[in-house]
C-alpha cells in the first residue's frame, strides 16, 4: 500500500479537501467515497499506485458511484445473454457467451511503466 494525500476541490462549492489514502499497487484499486467537509457533496474515487516504482498514482473522480456503475451493467449484460439463452434454447443445443470477470483500465505512470488495473465484477 501506498500512503498519500490527495487534495481535490468539491464540484459543487469549490472547497479544497485533502484526503489521505492507502492506495493498493495495481493490479487493485481502492474505492473510497468522499464527501465535502464544507458542502456535503459526494464524490467516488478509484486509486491504483504503480506496482513498479511505489511512488505514484493515478486515480478518478466521479460524482457517480463509478464501481457500482460498472457492477449494474455487467448486471444487466448478464440478464440479457440469460434472455437470449432461454429464448433459443429450442433452436441451439449449446449457448455459451464468455462474461468479463474483470473492468480493466490500462495506465502509464510518470517512471514510464505500463501498467493495468481492475475491479471484481458480478457475475
Amino acid at each position: 500500500m501506498l500512503s498519500c494525500q490527495l487534495r481535490f476541490f468539491c464540484y459543487v462549492c469549490g472547497h479544497e479537501n485533502l484526503l489521505d489514502l492507502e492506495v493498493p499497487f495495481a493490479p487493485d484499486m481502492s474505492v473510497e467515497q468522499v464527501t465535502c467537509e464544507k458542502c456535503g457533496d459526494q464524490t467516488h474515487i478509484l486509486a491504483t499506485a504503480c506496482p513498479a516504482c511505489k511512488e505514484s498514482f493515478r486515480y478518478f473522480l466521479s460524482d457517480l458511484d463509478f464501481p457500482d456503475e460498472i457492477r449494474t451493467l455487467a448486471k444487466t449484460y448478464v440478464h440479457i445473454v440469460d434472455s437470449i439463452r432461454d429464448a433459443i434454447k429450442e433452436y441451439v443445443s449449446e449457448f455459451d457467451v464468455s462474461l468479463p470477470k474483470r473492468w480493466s483500465v490500462r495506465l502509464t505512470c510518470s517512471c514510464g511503466h505500463e501498467y493495468t488495473a481492475s475491479l471484481s465484477l458480478p457475475h
